[in-house]
């Protein structure tokens, strides 16, 4: 009895160890796609597309270099989409599924992908370092989501990315970040953030990129506000011909303040010759062939079509990116040409030179000079209105105290009094106003006049009788 007891419990011990492990199994075979019978196989290519997968683990072959799981339900991709590393895998195709959720670990089992499709999902947010397993990815396409927010690192370790498809979209500002990351690559071709709800670009620093990255970006078909410095970034890309701007002149449109959408290109701004330069005399210019793509071989020509440069006066640098040309004489001034090409791409650009006829340094002192002149010419204007004008009073009494202090209204301004006197007129006794007619008068006469002199020389019987004093 005891050894049949024993008996059953270890049975019962051996099937609830068993349990799970055969529960996992069947769910593991709900789950695993039998990609021989649901996909289509075409030697390295696997098509599982519109199958009706609403949730996806798949057991692929090794050798798989292309994955095509469009057109299904699938709305989470996580890690364990895949039992086993794909390390051949190069193209892989998620569009049209509805996605939600892209987990941070989803990629690490395809390291090789140099293809990635997810447009036409739902996707809202790219999160940081959400593609940091696809070092060596080249083509991503975002287009046709509701992303609304893009961390500033999500696209950072991805090195060797040429393409970036974001259009069509909720994206509230230009993710510069990609641009300055692959300014330095050597195969960057295209970012489109064209159709999303970009209201303001950052001008400037599109403006200071290279001719080459500025042709790459599509930002057409945004609610732009419109401004003469959005005009200028627009009418320079088109006078450069970059495909960005000229391909979609029409789509270029701005707004902002109740206004209705105008075209950039109409908007009542001053005129830009991007390609006109001016310096002056003695100075060294430095003249840069900017080309729509970045390995081009360049040739210059100088003004009057001179294609041999006076070696002391003129040189090529980095391969004829650059023309330096200097010190600057006026006959300098002139159309300086860039030749470009490629093989299948050419590329011309004509720089106006205006070189004007004086040094910066002396245009500064000539106009510091004309300030100083300016300012003596009014300085001296004051002091002669204020010699006119503003004489100073003249003393009412003499010396001698025989003049009343006490009468300042009978006191002489005009300066008619104030001759100069001769040697031979002044006497020791003199006062302060000497006369012209006859005599001295000495103080005496000076108050029977009471007060009022007789300045010009008149004879005395001109005077009214009643003026003196008995």
């Amino acid at each position: 009895m005891l050894g049949a007891s024993r008996g059953s419990f270890i049975l019962f011990l051996h099937l609830v160890l068993l349990f799970p492990e055969v529960r996992v199994n069947k769910l593991r075979k709900g789950k695993l796609l039998d990609y021989q019978t649901s996909c289509v196989c075409a030697g390295n290519i696997i098509s599982c597309s519109k199958v009706n997968l609403t949730d996806v683990t798949v057991d692929l072959p090794e050798y798989t270099a292309v994955l095509d799981l469009s057109f299904n339900s699938i709305k989470e991709l996580r890690a364990a989409w895949t039992i086993k590393d794909l390390k051949s895998l190069e193209k892989m195709l998620l569009n049209n599924n509805g996605l939600t959720f892209l987990s941070s670990e989803a990629f690490v089992h395809v390291p090789q992908l140099r293809y990635l499709d997810l447009s036409y999902n739902g996707l809202k947010l790219l999160d940081e370092f959400i593609f940091e397993p696809l070092e060596h990815l080249e083509v991503l396409l975002l287009f046709k989501n509701r992303i609304s927010q893009i961390d500033r690192t999500a696209f950072s370790t991805m090195g060797a990315l040429q393409k970036l498809y974001l259009s069509h979209n909720q994206i509230s500002r230009l993710p510069l970040e990609v641009l300055k990351e692959r300014s330095k690559q050597d195969s960057f071709k295209l970012l489109d953030v064209s159709s999303n709800k970009i209201k303001v670009l950052p001008v400037q620093e599109l403006q200071a990129m290279r001719a080459w990255i500025k042709n790459s970006v599509y930002f057409h078909n945004n609610p732009l506000t419109c401004s003469c410095e959005l005009y200028n970034l627009v009418a320079i890309w088109h006078l450069r011909g970059l495909g960005s701007a000229s391909n979609f002149a029409g789509n270029h449109t701005c707004g902002g303040s109740g206004k209705q959408n105008v075209k950039i290109l109409d908007l009542n701004c001053t005129e830009v010759n991007v390609l006109k330069r001016e310096a002056y005399l003695e100075q060294t210019l430095l003249l840069d062939c900017d080309t729509r793509q970045k390995y081009m071989s360049k040739s210059w020509v100088l003004p009057g079509n001179i294609t041999e440069f006076p070696t002391n006066r003129s040189d090529v640098k980095d391969g004829g990116n650059y023309l330096s040309v200097g010190p600057l004489k006026v006959e300098d001034s002139g159309v300086y040409t860039c030749h470009a090409t490629n093989g299948s791409f050419s590329d011309t650009l004509h720089i106006s030179l205006v070189v004007y006829n004086y040094t910066k340094r002396g245009g500064l002192d000539d106009l510091k000079t004309a300030y100083t002149t300016l300012g003596a010419c009014v300085i001296s204007v004051v002091l002669i209105l204020a010699y006119l004008y503003v004489t100073p009073r003249c003393c009412a009494y003499c010396s001698s105290g025989t003049m009343e202090k006490d009468e300042p209204g009978e006191s002489l301004h005009s300066s008619t009094v104030s001759l100069p006197v001769s040697h031979g007129d002044r006497g020791a006794e003199a006062g302060p106003f000497v006369f012209r007619h006859g005599a001295s008068q000495d103080s005496k006469d000076l108050q029977e006049l009471n007060g009022r002199l007789n300045p010009i020389g008149e004879e005395d019987e001109e005077w009214p009788k009643e003026s003196r004093r008995s």
